[in-house]
């Protein structure tokens, strides 16, 4: 038991920042030109939850879920090169695009509402940043352009982004259940464990 305690959380990792890093420049060369496609379905699916048309914003969730179907095939696909738990990662993100779809069967879809109270104002914040700011703040942070993470390419803005989705959408509840709650847990919970491996990295 001793031993154990003398663990600290990087001596766990099997890998440095720059090989981190490294998995997403590799990630977005094999990509490249689709990020231009990438983007055009990101903005649909935006301008579909955004439109009144219940089929639009069930199109749009759809949208979202495959953003997290690919993340977790692609980028975990290549991160289970150098961490040994990537495919219970790519687990979670799989669960996420399952709960998206059953919202788009059972439930509104993605349905943006206009920010009118504090949570759309926070959900706006969140989203902007994981669609537009992380990347950029990863290239002014010093990355190479190549090395940038993105929505539906890299997991850390897919996550943030579809916290500030559905913080602002118009979820109606079912009965008693919490169904923006629900699908909050994932991305919440991948984020907690970004923030540890990161945690990990820079005290290594």
């Amino acid at each position: 038991m001793d031993t154990w305690l003398s663990y600290r959380l990087a001596d766990l990792l099997m890998f440095s920042p720059a090989i981190y890093a490294r998995v997403f420049e590799r990630l977005n060369d094999a990509l490249w030109p689709g990020h231009v496609l990438l983007a055009g379905l990101t903005a649909a699916m935006l301008g579909l939850a955004a439109l009144r048309a219940g089929s639009a914003h069930r199109l749009a969730a759809v949208l979202l879920a495959a953003a997290w179907i690919w993340v977790a095939w692609r980028f975990f696909g290549l991160y289970a090169e150098i961490n040994l738990a990537a495919p219970w990662f790519a687990a979670l993100f799989a669960g996420q695009a399952v709960a998206l779809l059953t919202l788009t069967a059972i439930g509104p879809g993605l349905a943006l509402g206009r920010p009118r109270r504090v949570r759309h104002w926070l959900g706006l914040g969140l989203a902007t940043w994981g669609l537009a700011l992380h990347p950029l703040a990863w290239w002014a942070a010093g990355r190479p352009l190549a090395g940038t993470e993105l929505f539906a390419v890299a997991p850390d803005p897919t996550a943030i982004a579809t916290l500030g989705l559905l913080l602002m959408a118009d979820l109606p509840r079912r009965g008693r259940l919490p169904i923006r709650g629900i699908l909050l847990v994932l991305p919440a919970t991948w984020l907690l464990i970004s923030a540890l491996t990161w945690w990990a990295l820079l005290t290594a």
